[in-house]
């Protein structure tokens, strides 16, 4: 396969939704085709897969819908991205990260270099982070759709090692493409590579959500911290400065979801990570995520995932309901 690799800055741009997975982009105005270079139909077998498109171009605006979590990764030329309200011009290297049901296009100046990767956590579990970083994970790649809310459908990361990312990305599509024996590790094990860097750089930086209420982030961010302990709706209004009526209609506007239903979302991604990252008994897990009640963190589990803890601790996926695909190219 011969692969335009030039030197450029990367711009990581991250959608979650649902998609119908793309064999070529489309020039709007020419109508002209982009064929894409790489593999299909590994995600159910892998939980991810690549394709790799040398010239893409596309001058009017297109909104539409994507389905797995699609890293869009621009390796090189320039343009403005839509998301939802949002608008970025692609001239730094960084990572957008954009949740479930998100509607985007990428307007470019002149050919455009992407490379796309499709991540699909519902059929194959996250590799495993080292560390702090496992904790990282889930603030930049939403484990499930129904865990998205509206401070995570747009987030910013940037990178300091372009060159990295385009080093991994490439790695794996050789892998994939060649499908030498082994691959299918050797391709895990990149994905990981290129995970922790990506948990890197948002714990390096942080991570920047638009929109942004200063006040309101403050209070999420006690939540993201302090899911595990005991919090009192008054104690968070106090630290507002607002009444706890007026908290709770201010942040269901903010975020989409209830305070108690963030911090039950929360509570939920620590325990699916520690499912699938340690050996803790259940009822252990469900305690340490700020679950005090076993039956109660069942049923909640079942309730927003469609599985059992115990079935998505041996890789079961949620019913596809949860998770159906429709719409679109990248």
């Amino acid at each position: 396969m011969n692969m335009k690799r030039g030197k450029s800055h990367v711009y990581l741009i991250i959608y979650v939704g649902n998609l119908a997975l793309p064999m070529s982009l489309t020039d709007a105005d020419s109508n002209r085709v982009v064929p894409a270079l790489g593999v299909a139909g590994t995600i159910p077998r892998l939980g991810f897969d690549l394709h790799y498109y040398p010239e893409y171009e596309n001058v009017r605006k297109r909104m539409h819908g994507v389905g797995v979590i699609l890293f869009s990764c621009v390796l090189s030329g320039r343009g403005r991205h839509f998301l939802d309200d949002a608008v970025f011009d692609e001239d730094g290297s960084s990572i957008a990260i954009v949740n479930y049901g998100q509607r985007h296009d990428i307007v470019t100046e002149g050919p455009m270099e992407v490379m796309n990767l499709f991540l699909d956590p519902t059929r194959r579990p996250l590799p495993q982070l080292p560390g702090e970083l496992q904790l990282v994970l889930p603030q930049i790649v939403t484990l499930h759709p129904t865990l998205s809310n509206r401070t995570n459908r747009v987030i910013h990361v940037n990178l300091r090692s372009p060159e990295k990312v385009r080093g991994l990305l490439f790695a794996m599509l050789d892998e994939l493409t060649e499908a030498g024996a082994g691959y299918e590790e050797s391709a895990r094990n990149l994905l990981s590579s290129f995970l922790i860097l990506c948990a890197r750089e948002a714990r390096r930086s942080g991570v920047i959500r638009a929109p942004a209420d200063a006040t309101l982030e403050r209070i999420r961010a006690v939540l993201d911290v302090d899911y595990a302990e005991r919090i009192r709706l008054a104690e968070l209004a106090e630290a507002a400065g607002m009444s706890p009526t007026y908290l709770c209609r201010r942040f269901r506007a903010y975020t989409g979801r209830s305070v108690f239903e963030y911090l039950m979302d929360r509570r939920l991604e620590a325990a699916m990570m520690a499912l699938r990252s340690t050996e803790s008994k259940i009822s252990t897990i469900a305690l340490e995520s700020g679950f005090t009640d076993l039956a109660f963190f069942n049923r909640t589990f079942r309730k927003r995932l469609g599985t059992t803890p115990g079935a998505y601790r041996a890789g079961g996926s949620p019913p596809e309901t949860l998770t159906k695909r429709q719409d679109t190219h990248s």
